[in-house]
C-alpha cells in the first residue's frame, strides 16, 4: 500500500511531468529566422503542445499507440517524463482517462533562435491515478487544473517542448 502522500506527490508529479516529457535529441541548431510572424510560431507551438496531449492520452489506453509522447520532447522535459514515468513504475500507479488543453496563451517568442513560449491551462479533471490492484488513489484534494509556462525549441522535425513549469495550481 502507498502512503498517502506518496500517491498524492506522485499524481501532482504525474500531471506535471505529462505536461513535460523526455527523450534524448541532439540540440537544435536554427539558422535564421524559423518562423515568418510570432502568429505562425504561436500557432506552430499551440499545434504542437495540443498533439502531445493526444499522444499521451492515446498512450494511457495503449502504450504502443503512436506517435509516442516522447518524440515531442527535448532536454529538461524529457528528463522529466521519464523520470515520472519510472516512479509511477516503481510504485505501481497508474493514470487512466484524458487531459485537455482548457487554453493556450502566447508569452513570447525568438523567431531567430526559434523559441517560442507559451501558457497554457491544463485540465486534468478527467484522470485517476490507480494503484497495482485497480484502485482509484486520486488524492480527493488534488488540484485538477493547472497553468504552465511551456517553453518551445524549433528543430529539423518540428518544434519541441523544451520545459515546463507550474505558474498556478488549481486555476488558469
Amino acid at each position: 500500500m502507498i502512503p498517502r502522500f506518496a500517491a498524492v506527490a506522485l499524481a501532482l508529479a504525474l500531471v506535471v511531468g505529462v505536461a513535460t516529457g523526455c527523450r534524448p535529441e541532439p540540440a537544435p541548431s536554427p539558422t535564421g529566422p524559423v518562423f515568418a510572424s510570432e502568429d505562425e510560431a504561436f500557432a506552430a507551438a499551440e499545434e504542437t503542445y495540443r498533439a502531445y496531449v493526444d499522444a499521451l492520452n492515446d498512450r494511457r489506453v495503449d502504450e504502443s499507440s503512436r506517435p509516442d509522447p516522447q518524440s515531442f520532447l527535448i532536454g529538461e522535459a524529457l528528463e522529466v517524463d521519464i523520470d515520472t514515468q519510472r516512479r509511477l513504475d516503481e510504485s505501481g500507479l497508474t493514470l487512466t482517462g484524458s487531459t485537455s488543453v482548457a487554453s493556450v496563451d502566447p508569452v513570447s517568442t525568438e523567431l531567430d533562435a526559434g523559441s517560442v513560449r507559451l501558457d497554457i491551462c491544463l485540465d486534468s479533471s478527467g484522470t485517476r491515478v490507480l494503484n497495482g490492484a485497480g484502485e482509484d488513489v486520486t488524492p480527493n484534494d488534488r488540484d485538477s487544473i493547472s497553468l504552465l509556462t511551456v517553453a518551445f525549441l524549433s528543430s529539423s522535425s518540428g518544434l519541441l517542448i523544451e520545459s515546463s513549469t507550474t505558474k498556478v495550481v488549481g486555476g488558469c
